[in-house]
């Protein structure tokens, strides 16, 4: 299920580029060809669950895990008709549309559903090796669950028949406290569940920084030289990790999730410039002017979310240890 999500979240942040690009976009488009083979792989998935949870002794164990992935994989199923008949009468649609969100819901239901089955599979087997279970488990998660928070605040919604951009304001707010909080509780989960093991953090984190980047910077032509600048997204993550995994204090993963919520304006470089844009340049924003207007953006940016994104990240580092007692009983 989780190896399905993934290539469903590759295809819906390569759709997004797209969308700022404003190239053509049909039912049939490559991006939604990635998508749609991610939801026959997770549809699989779910299915093969389904036969060994049939054949195991003790069916509780992993019963949420596939109730969540059933229902998932029919929400992810039921958009692709609708998808199909959102272009057949309207064309282009929006981030922040009916087909892309029976999609997104459906992406985060079946990932959360395939990450507690992973993580419970990690916690029977008792293997060193399956630690990177967790990695497949999240990693998906991560992905859907911002493509989320993109479509809530991103102003890529706005087509010939409806508009529905979210308020400016609202939408800086929506980015400002749920991707740091997302960030946060995605590594800290990582890190509990794989009992501090140092290079989880920073392994997920790698990942998400290559399929993002692979996706959403070097189909922009005019942005593939700023690679280097987004790898340097690195730093924080391995200096989490380290203090997160080394240091003996009592609050030591609240300092590691600050400084990971404290940069979520460079993880989700350069498309979250849109939403900072609205309220506090208004510029008329081309493909060839993302990376000039978004680092004028940057320490406006920076000195405006510190404190709430770092509150937020917070929240995310008290909410994972919750979840991860849930998964783990």
């Amino acid at each position: 299920m989780s190896l399905g999500i993934l290539l469903v979240t590759v295809g819906g942040s390569w759709d997004i580029t797209n969308h700022v690009l404003n190239k053509p976009e049909s039912f049939a488009s490559v991006p939604h060809g990635v998508m749609y083979s991610g939801v026959a792989l997770a549809l699989i998935g779910t299915v093969m669950s389904f036969l060994i949870w049939h054949k195991i002794e003790d069916k509780k164990y992993l019963k949420i895990s596939l109730k969540l992935g059933i229902i998932g994989i029919v929400v992810l199923i039921s958009a692709g008709p609708i998808d199909f008949l959102w272009h057949s009468n309207f064309g282009l649609d929006g981030l922040l549309s009916p087909p892309h969100m029976s999609l997104i819901f459906g992406m985060i239901l079946t990932s959360i559903g395939g990450m507690v089955g992973l993580v419970r599979y990690h916690i029977l087997s008792q293997s060193k090796s399956s630690k990177f279970l967790i990695v497949i488990g999240l990693l998906p998660i991560w992905l859907a669950s911002s493509g989320l928070i993109s479509s809530l605040s991103l102003p890529f919604s706005n087509t010939d028949f409806f508009n529905f951009n979210p308020e400016p304001v609202t939408a800086m707010i929506v980015a400002t406290l749920c991707y740091p909080f997302l960030i946060s509780l995605i590594l800290i989960s990582s890190s509990r569940l794989s009992k501090n093991k140092f290079g989880i953090i920073s392994l997920i984190g790698g990942l998400f920084l290559a399929i993002y980047g692979s996706t959403a910077i070097l189909p922009n032509f005019t942005m593939s030289d700023t690679v280097l600048f987004y790898s340097t997204n690195l730093l924080p993550l391995v200096a989490s990790d380290y203090i997160i995994s080394k240091l003996n204090y009592k609050h030591v993963k609240y300092i590691g999730a600050g400084i990971l919520g404290s940069t979520f304006y460079m993880f989700y470089y350069p498309y979250i410039m849109y939403t900072y844009n609205e309220v506090l340049l208004g510029k008329l924003v081309s493909p060839s002017l993302i990376y000039s207007i978004y680092f004028e953006l940057i320490t406006d940016v920076f000195l405006i979310t510190l404190i709430p994104a770092v509150l937020a990240a917070f929240a995310g580092c008290y909410f994972s240890k919750r979840v991860c007692e849930k998964i783990e009983a």
